[in-house]
């Protein structure tokens, strides 16, 4: 029950990061929060900016600055990208960080990504949690059906 509650009020958090990227400049993409967690304090935070930029993960693991310790968890309101695009797979970052826990608010609506990043943490041995606060993490960009980058 304590883990539950530890991962809603983190996600909270992330939702009020997400909150501060301006919904003009993000679109076509939605706003998405992550906070870094260690030790049960925040750590780092970071939101996405404007289309084109880097995503909320690696903002956070920009601001936190150095590898997270062992044991650290990222939540993040979004499912984190697992293609390549403009800017590298979220998974790509997070697995390059050594993180080993993942805490996902909403699954992408895009069919072709949804559940992907799921599939490539666990099968790096990353412990995923999708759907905390989903309804939470949802509203942040209501209307948002997802985003192809299918060409």
């Amino acid at each position: 029950m304590e883990r539950k509650h530890n991962d809603e009020s983190f996600m909270r958090a992330a939702v009020c990061e997400a909150v501060r990227g301006d919904p003009v400049k993000t679109s076509p993409n939605p706003r998405v929060g992550a906070v870094i967690v260690e030790n049960g304090e925040i750590v780092a935070k970071g939101h996405f900016e404007k289309d084109g930029g880097p995503h909320a993960e690696r903002h956070a693991f920009e601001a936190l600055g150095r590898k997270p310790a062992k044991g650290a968890v990222l939540y993040v309101t979004l499912e984190p990208c697992s293609t390549k695009g403009r800017t590298g797979a979220c998974t790509d970052a997070i697995l390059k960080s050594g993180i080993r826990r993942v805490v996902v608010g909403a699954s992408d609506p895009t069919p072709e990504h949804r559940g992907n990043a799921t599939r490539v943490l666990e099968a790096a041995g990353v412990e995923v949690s999708v759907g905390v606060l989903d309804a939470e993490c949802s509203a942040l960009n209501p209307g948002y059906q997802g985003h192809s980058t299918a060409k």
